[in-house]
């Protein structure tokens, strides 16, 4: 096979060392090649099969003189006889094939027979392949799929000098892991002009063009094969060489394939997350999708349920949906094929590629389904307002509740109870959601429709006006403070994350960013003050007549618009959108509270067990603390370090999975690394800067992708990112990146472009002061970009990779109609 394969490869014109075969009694000839060193190799036909593909099996012996191969082949050999299947081979003999007194009509038959069997004898005669002797100054190993089974990374383990010790792994290595389209890390000590560090002397490591060449071949290989592939190469004076190419067998392709997005997720659960909300998470949303099904598939729920339990999973201490359960869900609703891509698109699912993991489902059963779905589709309305009535009773008395009671057991117990009360209607919300796609899909308008999302919003700048007239100590503040909190204290950035600290847990977080504001405005007084004198003076020194025309041109431009806002907003799908909008918004509210109350019962059990650490449990450990008193310290101390190790890793917006695994936490050095060719390499459309190329993928809504225009003069290049404009406006500013509110002031963000991966309630301080916004992750419907529309500042989002490309202090432009980034000036 290995022979084989590596034959293959030099018919299409991969770089493969010139080798030849022996077979064991075959006389060796060597004229192939002027070389004075060869590496003979096991050659076993059963070598890379599923049982034995693993280095070292049998004999290899490297940089062996011309007059020594001979000896060497029969070492090798001798290497075979302790196999199993050799010693078969060797005691079946010749007569298995010989052939049979023939009668006269099967003549010809017999013949081609005789063939074909004497065929499969020279077939199963085993060989030993030698091949030039290289003497690279680097190998090492190419896996096209992470053998772990993260199909979407491919894995480079690189060496000094002879292969043979990276395969052995005898070597101190570096490890490369690189994600298309997503990024590219080092791990271990090394050098490479994709780093930082400078290379003042020769070391370990790949320069870009060497591992850009790596990674094309080893794509191109797998894409010869149609298979997960195994190489082995060198790199010689900077060539890179081929020595070997075999199945990854280690992977069990029996598995079912898990493709998980992190798309909208984010926003709610941004960065690491402890166990405890994994798992709560988990609970939820597989309770609500059970629900779900219950109402559409009656008693077929039960070949879905499994779907149900995998809605959302965890990678790397991240949260990410499941996209291929969601795809079956959807597959399961009329026009699936119209409503998947209208879906995606609303969610910020920017990798548009669609996997289903069961059957298609039946012509009666989506006639079921089709009913109930335009059914509820005109009483999902009515339906909303029924839930928000029914949570709001039953959030105060479970409250109540939660507050008396002092026993660990009891309040677990509250849980159970409230998880199965709650969650039994709370499945309309996904119908609402779905209808809101739609509705706001067909009305087409970047309307701002949400008003709830505008309430916490103004019940803050309420606190903030009584702070600012009574002071934090008066009896006026703490009385609209505790009224506050017991609406909105629970809205925060993260705020679904039972480990988030939020107003309600600590009040003095409600109380810093209060002084934190008032700060600002006096900052601010002045400065306005002063612009007011500029254009009072201003307009003083204008014709009056000037102003008086300027001022009836408004009134009768506004006038002339009304009747067409008025006629919009009686259509039936502005009705619609609005309406599922502000619900879909209330529901959000909600869902915060129910975690908020969670996070009230876990604080509880926490205090009366084992403090903070209870959220480094799962439900069901927490479950057994609680009944059987097992020990989980190790299991915490465990959980604890891996955080820390994935906090190093690089976010992945989507990974391709075989079956229940994550990646390494990688306790060695990380380097993130550069990799512009390779952007370029896989820009849509081919060439860079192809007008007709670029319209034409924005209207096919693939986006991110960046145009490059050269300058003369050596001038820098103008770069331009496209993404999502979910707010219009145009605004030119300063950059202002964050990678955590924790690490900037809001005083900072007045004036400025935001730059994050993405946003969630907790940053509406920030944007009210802010001048626009530019986010990696989000949609049209994320809760950044509702609220972005209703304070009125530009939005753009879902850049791929823009926090790497931009930085605090870089000026640019966006246009929140058009979804575009244009860099203006990049700092210093």
């Amino acid at each position: 096979m290995k022979a084989r394969h590596l034959e293959i490869l030099k018919e299409q014109g991969f770089p493969v060392p010139r080798f030849i075969l022996v077979s064991e009694n075959e006389e060796v000839d060597l004229s192939f090649s002027e070389r004075d060193c060869f590496a003979v190799r096991s050659n076993f036909s059963a070598e890379d099969g599923g049982d034995h593909s693993f280095a070292g099996q049998f004999l290899t012996r490297l940089n062996v003189k011309k007059e020594k191969v001979k000896e060497a082949v029969q070492e090798v050999f001798a290497s075979y006889a302790g196999s199993l299947e050799y010693k078969e081979k060797a005691n079946r003999g010749k007569e298995e094939y010989c052939p049979t007194k023939r009668e006269k009509g099967e003549q010809e038959k017999e013949e081609q027979q005789e063939k074909a069997e004497q065929k499969k004898l020279e077939s199963s005669i085993e060989t030993v392949l030698i091949q030039e002797m290289l003497f690279p100054e680097k190998s090492g190993v190419l896996f096209t799929k992470n053998p772990k089974g993260i199909l979407s990374e491919m894995v480079v383990v690189l060496g000094h000098g002879l292969g043979d010790k990276v395969v052995e792994d005898q070597e101190n290595v570096l490890t490369y892991h690189y994600f298309p389209g997503e990024c590219l890390y080092q791990e271990g000590h090394g050098q490479s002009c994709l780093s930082e560090q400078a290379q003042e002397s020769p070391g370990l490591g790949l320069e870009e063009e060497e591992l850009k060449t790596l990674f094309t071949l080893g794509e191109r290989i797998e894409q010869l094969f149609q298979k997960p592939m195994d190489i082995e190469f060198a790199i010689e004076k900077g060539k890179v060489y081929i020595l070997q190419a075999r199945e990854i067998t280690t992977l069990d392709m029996h598995l079912p394939v898990r493709i998980l997005d992190n798309s909208n997720i984010s926003e709610s659960f941004p960065g690491t997350c402890l166990p405890l909300s994994e798992s709560f998470a988990g609970e939820m949303y597989s309770g609500i999708f059970t629900s779900l099904g219950r109402r559409f598939l009656g008693k077929k729920v039960s070949s879905y349920e499994e779907l149900f339990q995998r809605m959302v999973g965890g990678f790397s201490g991240r949260m990410y949906y499941e996209i291929s359960s969601w795809y079956d869900i959807l597959r399961l609703l009329p026009f699936s094929r119209k409503i998947i891509p209208v879906w995606q698109g609303m969610l910020g699912v920017s990798n548009e590629e669609i996997s289903f993991s069961k059957k298609t489902p039946s012509f009666f059963l989506k006639c079921r389904i089709a009913l109930l779905f335009c059914y509820y589709f005109f009483v999902s309305q009515r339906k909303m307002q029924e839930l928000d009535r029914f949570f709001q009773e039953r959030y105060a008395e479970y409250g109540k509740r939660v507050d008396a009671e002092e026993d660990a057991q009891a309040l677990y117990r509250i849980f159970l109870e409230m998880k199965e009360d709650l969650l039994r209607e709370w499945d309309i919300t996904l119908i609402n959601d779905m209808v809101s796609f739609i509705s706001t899909h067909l009305y087409g308008k970047k309307t701002a429709f949400s008003l709830e999302t505008m309430k916490p919003v103004r019940a803050l700048s309420a606190l903030k006006t009584v702070a600012g007239k009574y002071g934090l100590d008066s009896e006026e503040y703490r009385r609209e403070k505790k009224s506050y909190i017991s609406a909105y204290g629970d809205r925060i950035e993260g705020e679904l994350k039972l480990e988030t600290r939020t107003y309600r847990t600590n009040e003095e977080l409600l109380d810093r960013w209060i002084l934190d504001s008032l700060e600002t405005e006096n900052a601010e007084r002045s400065e306005i003050l002063e612009a007011k004198h500029s254009l009072g003076k201003a307009c003083v020194e204008k014709n009056c007549v000037e102003t008086k025309f300027s001022e009836n041109d408004c009134e009768e431009t506004s006038c002339s618009k009304k009747p067409s806002e008025l006629k919009q907003r009686r259509s039936f799908f502005y009705r619609l959108a609005e309406s599922s909008c502000n619900n879909r918004e209330i529901s959000r509210l909600h869902r915060t509270r129910c975690f908020g109350l969670m996070r009230r019962i876990v604080d509880k059990i926490g205090e009366k067990t084992i403090g903070f650490d209870v959220y480094y449990l799962s439900l069901n450990e927490l479950k057994e603390l609680l009944f059987s008193g097992k020990d989980f310290s190790l299991k915490i101390a465990r959980e604890k370090e891996l955080r820390k190790a994935y906090e190093r890793l690089p976010v992945l917006s989507r990974v391709k999975l075989l079956g229940q695994v994550d990646r390494d936490p990688l306790a060695g050095e990380i380097s993130i690394l550069s990799y512009e060719s390779f952007k370029e390499k896989r820009n849509i459309g081919g060439q860079i800067g192809t007008p007709g190329k670029e319209e034409g993928n924005r209207k096919a809504g693939r986006i991110g992708q960046m145009e490059k225009v050269g300058k003369e003069d050596g001038d820098a290049t103008a770069r331009v990112f496209f993404g999502r404009g979910v707010s219009k406006g145009i605004f030119r500013g300063e950059v202002l990146k964050i990678k955590s509110l924790q690490e900037v002031r809001a005083t900072e963000a007045k004036g400025k472009i935001l730059l994050s991966y993405s946003t969630d309630p907790g940053w509406f301080p920030y944007l009210n002061m802010a001048g626009g916004l530019i986010t990696e992750r989000g949609s049209l419907l994320s809760h950044s970009a509702i609220l972005a529309r209703e304070l009125e500042k530009p939005a753009v989002v879902n850049i791929p990779n823009i926090m790497e490309e931009l930085q605090s202090g870089d000026i640019v432009e966006i246009d929140g109609d058009l979804g575009i980034c244009s860099v203006i000036k990049q700092k210093e």
